[in-house]
């Protein structure tokens, strides 16, 4: 009989912290149950597996990851400023999160391998939010761009440098980030403004 009262959050709370503790190749859901006190069959309720777990894990801390992005999709402010400040806090993100929490941002990096169709989800998710910027400022007569799709997989490629680590510790990279999102900012605004 399970000693507390389980939820998703409790188990996902528990997960990383066991992945903290021994990495997510050696982390099991039998360390996640023992944490927990309860049987590691109490969590099959829940999740399916330890990939399915895994997976859950990677997708919390991604949507963490990307809250402050989801305020600046609400902002009063014109498409413009509010693309740059989206793909500046894009470019930031794992950045911030690599400073602040090493240890799951390492997690973090050897979950995605095997955590793929997260990843192209959070992927999927940052292009539509580029897209519904891109369509704001076509509505407001900023962005002339027949594709608005396209044009946002274009502008995420473009910038998905920034997330990468080794983009990190490079001199410079404020400066280089301002330029890149200034050069695509002026690419996708209307020639006649």
């Amino acid at each position: 009989m399970d000693k507390i009262s389980l939820d998703k959050e409790i188990i996902l709370n528990a997960t990383e912290e066991v992945i903290r503790r021994f990495g997510p190749e050696k982390a099991n859901i039998s360390d996640v149950a023992k944490s927990l006190k309860v049987s590691h069959a109490a969590l099959y309720r829940y999740y399916n597996g330890k990939t399915d777990l895994w997976n859950a894990v990677t997708e919390r801390w991604l949507s963490n990851l990307h809250a402050p992005s989801k305020d600046i999709l609400k902002e009063d402010n014109s498409a413009d400023i509010k693309l740059f400040r989206l793909l500046e806090d894009f470019a930031e993100a794992k950045r911030r999160s690599a400073v602040n929490d090493p240890e799951m941002f390492a997690n973090y990096l050897k979950l995605a391998q095997s955590s793929m169709d997260v990843i192209e989800k959070s992927i999927e998710d940052g292009i539509n939010s580029i897209k519904e910027v891109i369509v704001q400022g076509i509505t407001e007569g900023i962005f002339f761009e027949e594709f608005p799709h396209q044009a946002a997989i274009t502008v995420y490629l473009a910038t998905s440098v920034f997330i990468h680590p080794n983009s990190f510790e490079v001199p410079n990279r404020k400066q280089n980030i301002d330029s890149v999102l200034n050069l695509l900012i002026r690419g996708l605004k209307n020639p006649n403004k």
